[in-house]
C-alpha cells in the first residue's frame, strides 16, 4: 500500500468500513436522557466474515455490470481492480 494503489486502499476501506457494520448491534428502544448505554458489538465468526466479503464482492460486480452497460469503461475497470482485491481474501 506504500505505492498508493488506489483500487487496493479504497477496496480495504470499504471492506474495514463493511465489516465495522456487520459488528454493529441494535441499540435498545428505550434510552432516558443523559443515559450512558453501552453496548457491546457482536463477534463475527469466519463465516460472517466470508458472508460481508461475499456481499461486498456482489455489489461491486454489479456495480460493474451496470457501469460497463451505461458505456462507463473506465470506471467499470476500477471496480473490477476492487474485485480482485477483494477475491484474494475469499480464497
Amino acid at each position: 500500500m506504500k505505492a498508493r494503489d488506489a483500487s487496493r486502499v479504497s477496496a480495504l476501506r470499504s471492506l474495514a468500513a463493511a465489516l465495522d457494520n456487520a459488528t454493529a448491534v441494535p441499540m435498545p428502544s428505550r434510552i432516558l436522557p443523559n443515559e450512558n448505554v453501552e453496548v457491546p458489538r457482536k463477534a463475527l465468526s469466519l463465516e460472517d466474515v466470508r458472508a460481508v466479503l461475499t456481499r461486498e464482492i456482489a455489489e461491486r460486480r454489479d456495480a460493474a455490470f451496470t457501469l460497463t452497460a451505461h458505456g462507463c469503461f473506465e470506471e467499470a475497470a476500477v471496480v473490477k481492480a476492487e474485485i480482485e482485491v477483494l477475491q484474494q481474501y475469499i480464497e
